[in-house]
C-alpha cells in the first residue's frame, strides 16, 4: 500500500482542516453511541429470552404474542420520542420487539391477499419486523389452519372475494383478530391463537347476522364486509371475545 493510499485512509491530523476535524469528531461520537446501542440491544435480547422462559409452559395453547404489551411499549416510546422522529422510532421498535420475540422462537406469518398483495405483505412486515418469517398463501383456509397450529399468525385481506372471517364463528373459533392494517377502516386483519387477556384495548371485531348499525346501547358500529346476511364490523362496545354478541377479537 502506497504512502498516498495510507494518507487517504488515515490522514495526518495536522493536515486536516477545521471542518474535517469537526466531522471526524462527530463520526467518533456516532461510533461511541453505536457501541452503547449494541450493548443495550444485546442486553435486551438476553432479557427477552428470560421472559420467554418465565412465561407459562411453552407448549401452551397460545402463540407467544402479547399485543396489549406491545401496544403499551410502543405508546410509551412514541410519547417519549420527538414528533419528527416518531415514524423512525416506531419502525425501529417494531424490529427490536420482533427480534426479542424471536428469542422465544421465530414467528411465522402467512399472508393471503389476492388484491394488492404487496400492500398487505408490507403491512405485515412493518408490524412484525424483519425477524418474522413471512410467506404468501394462495388459500385463506391454509393461512387460518397455519394460525390454528399456534406456531404463528395469519394476515388476511377482507373484501377480497372470500368471506373467510365467517369461519371465526365456526371452524376457526379458537382464533382471535388482534390487528388491523390499512387505517381506521382496515383492509386486512391479523388472526392467531391469542390469549384473550392479551388482546389490544381498541375497537372490538364482530361477526354476526345483521347490518352495521349501532346496537341500541349508544355504541357505534362500522361495517367492513358482508356475505349472505352476515357482517364483519368494528364496534366501540366493550364486548367479551367469544361471547354471544359475536366478538372475535380487537384491534387498536
Amino acid at each position: 500500500m502506497t504512502k498516498t493510499t495510507l494518507q487517504q485512509i488515515w490522514p495526518d491530523p495536522a493536515e486536516l482542516s477545521p471542518e474535517q476535524m469537526a466531522l471526524q469528531a462527530l463520526r467518533q461520537e456516532i461510533d461511541g453511541i453505536d457501541d452503547q446501542l449494541l450493548d443495550l440491544f444485546q442486553q435486551r435480547l438476553a432479557v427477552a429470552a428470560k421472559v420467554g422462559r418465565a412465561k407459562d409452559a411453552p407448549q401452551g395453547p397460545h402463540v407467544k404474542l402479547r399485543p396489549d404489551r406491545e401496544a403499551a411499549v410502543m405508546a410509551r416510546m412514541l410519547a417519549r420520542a420527538e414528533p419528527e422522529n416518531a415514524e423512525a422510532v416506531e419502525a425501529l421498535w417494531r424490529n427490536i420487539v420482533g427480534w426479542g420475540l424471536a428469542r422465544q422462537g421465530r414467528l411465522g406469518v402467512r399472508v393471503w391477499a389476492p388484491v394488492e398483495p404487496t400492500r398487505a405483505y408490507d403491512s405485515a412486515r412493518q408490524r412484525f419486523g424483519s425477524a418474522a418469517e413471512l410467506k404468501a398463501e394462495r388459500d385463506p383456509q391454509a393461512a387460518l389452519a397455519f394460525a390454528a397450529e399456534g406456531k404463528g399468525v395469519a394476515v388476511l385481506a377482507i373484501n377480497a372475494g372470500d368471506p373467510w372471517w365467517m369461519g371465526l364463528r365456526r371452524e376457526w373459533s379458537m382464533l382471535s383478530v388482534f390487528e388491523g392494517f390499512g387505517g381506521a377502516t382496515p383492509s386486512s386483519l391479523a388472526v392467531g391463537l391469542i390469549d384473550p387477556a392479551a388482546l389490544p384495548g381498541g375497537h372490538r371485531v364482530v361477526v354476526n347476522a345483521g347490518g352495521d348499525a349501532g346496537d341500541g346501547s349508544g355504541a357505534s358500529r362500522w361495517g367492513l364486509d358482508t356475505h349472505h346476511g352476515w357482517t364483519l364490523s368494528l364496534t366501540d362496545a366493550r364486548l367479551v371475545p367469544g361471547g354471544p354478541e359475536g366478538c372475535v377479537g380487537a384491534v387498536l
